[in-house]
């Protein structure tokens, strides 16, 4: 991979062009709790407590999104992190 300089008033700059990509994945509850995410639900029927930021209420990831996003990375070439903080 080469890389592309381009002359400044206050340097030398290099460009760097990315892509980031937003895309819906199909699951039966949300990504960090298990609230539903039925289509066409009534304002606020769908909210745990995790959503609500209760106090002492801590996310847990969706396995089944991470499994997905997992595939998605592995079918693109992408680098994934074995581990995550």
């Amino acid at each position: 991979m080469s890389s592309y300089r381009i002359q400044g008033t206050t340097g030398e700059w290099e460009v760097v062009i990315g892509l980031e990509v937003h895309a819906q994945v199909t699951s039966q509850s949300k990504l960090f709790s298990g609230a539903a995410t039925e289509f066409g639900a009534e304002p606020n029927a769908q909210v745990s407590l995790v959503d609500a930021a209760m106090p002492g209420m801590l996310p847990v990831p969706n396995r089944e999104c991470i499994r997905q996003a997992v595939r998605t990375g592995m079918a693109i070439d992408a680098q994934i992190n074995k581990w995550s903080r």
